[in-house]
């Protein structure tokens, strides 16, 4: 994959993150932040806690992380798949944000 497709599949998982957590504010009267600072999305939950994401350009892999543990996805298959064989990037990220939350966010 050339630089270009990666940073425009980058930027749409940034985006599905940030509608995601819009509906959760919506849908749970949450104040849930989502704040962007270059390749780097941070989501604050109201518990305080956090979940990074970011774009590894270098190795086009995209990272998410957490107080519940660290992932890294490569995109195949047109997904993006966790480098040990943990699923895909959007039901690992839910569950670390439903869990973080007390919330089921799925």
């Amino acid at each position: 994959m050339n630089e270009t497709d990666y940073f425009q599949k980058i930027e749409a998982a940034f985006r599905w993150l940030e509608d995601a957590v819009d509906r959760w504010n919506t849908e749970h009267d949450l104040s849930i932040e989502c704040q962007r600072n270059g390749p780097v999305l941070e989501v604050e939950l109201e518990s305080g806690q956090k979940i990074i994401v970011n774009a590894q350009a270098p190795t086009q892999q995209l990272w998410l992380a957490s107080s519940r543990g660290a992932h890294h996805f490569v995109w195949r298959d047109s997904r993006w798949e966790d480098t040990r064989g943990q699923g895909l990037f959007e039901p690992i990220l839910l569950a670390h944000a439903s869990a973080l939350s007390g919330l089921d966010l799925g």
